[in-house]
């Protein structure tokens, strides 16, 4: 069965939205992180879950605590209640 998927996550779209934020490229970002940059394109196209060991260097490089990037998108889904 083929995934079709138009919308990214808010996890994927923050990764993103950060790592364009501090000016790295995906290849630098994934070298940073000592992955290739395929493994960031596959996190920002919502394709990959960044893994929990990768989690804490993802938030570091990125300035951002791991729970901003585990819960992103959590303050629009609670807003709407």
């Amino acid at each position: 069965m083929w995934r079709i998927t138009t919308l990214t996550s808010a996890k994927a779209r923050k990764i993103q939205e950060l790592r364009e934020a501090r000016g790295y490229s995906v290849d630098e970002l994934g070298h940073r992180l000592g992955v290739d940059g395929a493994t960031v394109r596959r996190w920002e196209a919502d394709e990959e879950e960044v893994g929990e060991g990768a989690l804490p260097q993802l938030a570091n490089t990125l300035g951002v605590s791991q729970d901003a990037l585990r819960h992103a998108g959590d303050e629009a889904h609670h807003s709407e209640r």
